[in-house]
């Protein structure tokens, strides 16, 4: 013990790098801790009726001085006297204060989203959700969401409201109803697993169905826009910038996703090995993904790289500082390839589409790669199923590198033919012919 003065609390340092406790002479179980950066405050100890050590803080000093560390002591000494538990009781207020909050649909999202960040949404979850997809449910959720639901208690909301809600978001957008039940569903899920409602009441929720995609661009639908990524200044009222341009251009050569082409960062490319590695977090597959690149998706990459500047990002959104870096926005993405379709009077059409559309080529008779081949190559998990797909993913770790870069050498070449770059080379020949002739 000692004896605590003003003088001592303003000035007393710890001579090592433990912390340093001191122990009241005058008020028994009243300690002045100083930490080695020179934080200092006040707590009492105690033992409780069942016996347990128990320690309360009291707060910081100076703002909590000598005199008043001494008079709170003294209260907690007596509420222990009379068989209380300051401690237990403080535990008990803040989590029902948590509880409470959490009992309405925007604590309910705020500790699902802060979950999800570390994969801890669902008790089955494989690790974080994605970033994009974090960022897509956030936005839908405030702005869509939480404008109806968000200080309504979770218990309080019935399938009839959530059926009412979704279809009136259906009749604005289509896509809007969809996104709100998935949303509202998985806070739900959340809630019944942590036992803040008995049942999910966003399930068997009507939505409009989405048709399936089966836009494939034509030739010359590909080579117009091309050409519009390429001089877009020819093309009358097409705004587009540089860095648009070759993000567009890149995701039709190396038929990777949209998200994982404006996300890109610039050490995930190997210009040496002429491959790019997504990582894992990156895919919607939640595994790592080889790309092996074409002599014409690298003359891509190295331009972007030459506008990025010191940015870690291949693609950085022009509203990035220096402090803050981060990619080019998803849906900036979508909005470009969609202005380009206005300026060229195409019909409908998206990034994805210019996926399907390489697909297509590749296992159609003008090149002839495998289904199989080129689902490794977009990234679609296998077509086997029960064992297989089991060793698939956990055992057999091939990347069918090579067969991928014969893939998209073979595309990039006849793109190229495509869109007037060059004549096609030989040695990318159809290989569904030369299989033929092997056979014949």
């Amino acid at each position: 013990m000692a004896k605590l003065t003003t003088d001592l609390l303003k000035n007393v340092m710890p001579t090592g790098t433990s912390r340093l406790e001191l122990r009241d002479d005058e008020e028994p179980g009243l300690i002045f801790r100083v930490t080695p950066s020179g934080a200092r405050s006040w707590s009492v100890r105690y033992r409780n009726a069942a016996g347990e050590q128990r320690r309360m803080a009291l707060g910081d000093y100076p703002d909590v001085g000598l005199s008043k560390a001494r008079a709170e002591a003294r209260k907690v000494k007596g509420a222990v006297a009379l068989r209380a538990d300051p401690v237990a009781e403080d535990r008990q207020t803040r989590a029902m204060a948590a509880s409470k909050k959490l009992r309405t649909f925007q604590g309910l999202a705020d500790a699902y989203f802060a979950d999800a960040e570390l994969g801890l949404h669902r008790p089955n979850a494989k690790g974080p959700k994605r970033a994009s997809t974090l960022t897509e449910e956030k936005r839908v959720f405030d702005k869509l969401v939480a404008p109806q639901f968000g200080s309504t208690p979770v218990d309080d909301v019935k399938r009839a409201d959530v059926q009412a809600f979704v279809s009136k978001q259906s009749k604005k957008a289509v896509s809007n109803g969809r996104h709100c039940r998935t949303v509202i569903r998985q806070l739900l899920s959340y809630a019944v697993w942590k036992d803040l409602v008995e049942q999910n009441v966003a399930h068997d929720i009507a939505v409009v169905a989405s048709a399936p995609r089966t836009r494939i661009l034509t030739d010359d639908e590909m080579k117009a826009f091309w050409s519009a990524c390429t001089k877009p200044h020819d093309v009358n009222d097409l705004h587009l910038s540089p860095e648009m341009a070759l993000a567009l251009k890149l995701a039709a050569v190396t038929l990777q996703r949209g998200q994982e082409i404006t996300g890109a960062v610039r050490t995930e490319f190997d210009l040496k090995a002429k491959t790019w590695l997504i990582p894992a977090e990156r895919m919607k597959g939640k595994r790592p993904h080889l790309v092996p690149l074409s002599d014409m998706a690298i003359e891509i990459i190295e331009s972007a790289m030459a506008l990025a500047g010191n940015s870690p990002y291949l693609f950085p959104s022009p509203r990035e500082d220096e402090d803050e870096p981060c990619p080019m926005d998803r849906r900036s993405f979508s909005r470009a390839m969609a202005r380009i379709k206005v300026a060229l009077e195409m019909p409908r059409a998206t990034p994805h589409d210019l996926r399907r559309t390489g697909a297509t080529n590749l296992t159609s008779e003008r090149i002839g790669i495998p289904r199989f081949i080129v689902s490794q190559v977009i990234a679609h998990a296998s077509d086997t199923g029960g064992a297989a797909a089991v060793t698939g993913m956990h055992y057999d770790l091939y990347d069918y590198l090579p067969e991928k870069r014969k893939a998209l050498d073979a595309w990039a070449a006849l793109l190229a033919e495509i869109v007037g770059d060059a004549p096609r080379r030989d040695n990318v020949a159809n290989l569904a012919a030369a299989r033929k002739e092997r056979t014949s």
